[in-house]
């Protein structure tokens, strides 16, 4: 299974992204698969899932189509919360019980009992709803639009179904008997008119309608995987609003964790009643290079430090200072377990190895029809020895690992805990 994809190249600094640790794990890690069996077979994925339509979270997952298309890859099912992106009607405020915005239609009384009403539970959908119909105006619009209608065309040929998850589902699809259980926490699923219904988060204006970020984030897949003794909840980009949405429909009781991966890459937009009901040992900050957002916010890394669990392992004296040695609560940020060694650059030479004097570089922008800064070489760092961000999870049900690359070598400092 693999949840979310990350950013497409485009939108990473180092251009490292979710699909080519997959593609490691595809033609390194797992490559005895092949080695071993007479006939070469596609990775295969059970499950992909998209909490929700926001590009750093499908981003990387488009990238993956083509090792659909070559064979590489096979996908069982593709999982998402429900919802599209469209256009094709003038974005308008929500009045009178009815609104159309990036997310299709809005309908209900007034805010916040509005709810979407356009949701997309299969493939048949997606091939709906690619062009307009009827007195319909509006279709699916946008890189995610391209992303389902390419997955739609691979239906049977490495791509198995498209379904929509939501909290009244109780466990994922599948697991039944197995010796661990995934329990659908979120979305909310909800009814307006005997339709299958999300509520709409964000506020009434035209600007909400045209970027409804709140309902989009709001609205994410959240999972927790109970394996024996170990719970570990994963929260996609939740806020304020849909911790009230979730804590008015599923017991607080049901939130709590020993590792969570915090809401929405460390904003400050949470809640403290949603994050005491977690409580975890252990709290995971997902945020990427470069991004504009200063996640993780301090405010976000106190409270996950104020309200998760304490546990403590023996004594630590020393010149008749007893204390306990504390053991968690632990908090891990894919930006502060990152570095580079910088240095300045020294020569340019030619291809003729004759050093090229007084000369300006230039860098590549963010995408490859940008230009990026210009400036003299002496105005330039190199960056190298590259580590990256990557947190390691680990536990067989009874104890739980946790690893992050130290910075100087290529080995893990290691955190490990038992419930």
């Amino acid at each position: 299974m693999m949840i979310d994809g990350g950013p497409a190249p485009d939108w990473s600094n180092s251009g490292k992204i979710a699909a080519d640790f997959l593609r490691w794990k595809m033609f390194v890690d797992q490559s005895w698969k092949n080695e071993f069996n007479f006939q070469k077979r596609p990775f295969r994925l059970d499950a992909l899932i998209c909490t929700h339509p926001d590009y750093d979270h499908y981003g990387g997952f488009i990238n993956l189509t083509s090792n659909i298309q070559n064979k590489t890859l096979e996908v069982g099912t593709v999982y998402h919360n429900g919802m599209g992106r469209y256009d094709g009607v003038d974005t308008t405020r929500y009045e009178d019980g009815k609104g159309f915005g990036q997310l299709g239609p809005v309908e209900g009384e007034e805010l916040p009992e509005a709810y979407l009403t356009a949701l997309i539970d299969g493939f048949d959908d997606v091939r709906e709803y690619r062009e307009p119909s009827g007195d319909r105006q509006w279709k699916l619009a946008g890189t995610y639009g391209k992303w389902l209608s390419a997955l739609a065309d691979l239906e049977g040929q490495g791509v198995g179904a498209l379904q929509r998850l939501h909290h009244a589902m109780g466990d994922f699809p599948g697991t039944a008997g197995l010796d661990y259980s995934i329990k659908i926490l979120g979305p909310v699923l909800e009814e307006w008119n005997g339709k299958p219904a999300l509520r709409y988060l964000d506020q009434a204006s035209e600007k909400a309608m045209a970027s409804p970020s709140l309902t989009r984030n709001g609205q994410s897949v959240v999972l927790r995987l109970d394996y024996e003794n170990v719970r570990i909840l994963l929260t996609g980009d939740l806020n304020f609003r849909s911790h009230a949405l979730l804590l008015k429909h599923i017991a607080p009781e049901e939130f709590s964790c020993h590792v969570a991966k915090a809401c929405h890459h460390g904003s400050e937009d949470i809640s403290s009643t949603f994050l005491q009901a977690m409580s975890p040992w252990a709290t995971m900050f997902s945020s990427g290079d470069n991004e504009s957002y200063a996640h993780p916010r301090a405010k976000a890394l106190g409270l996950a430090g104020a309200f998760g669990k304490v546990r403590t392992k023996g004594k630590i004296n020393y010149l008749d200072l007893e204390e306990d040695k504390h053991i968690a609560p632990l908090i891990y940020s894919t930006e502060l377990s990152r570095s580079a060694q910088l240095f300045p650059l020294h020569a340019i030479f030619d291809k003729d190895g004759q050093r090229v004097l007084k000369c300006e570089i230039q860098a590549r922008g963010r995408t490859q029809r940008d230009n990026g800064p210009r400036a003299p070489m002496d105005k330039w760092l190199l960056a190298n020895a590259m580590v990256y961000g990557l947190i390691n999870v680990r536990t067989d049900g009874r104890k739980i690992v946790m690893g992050v690359l130290k910075e100087s070598e290529a080995s893990f400092q290691i955190e490990e805990f038992t419930p």
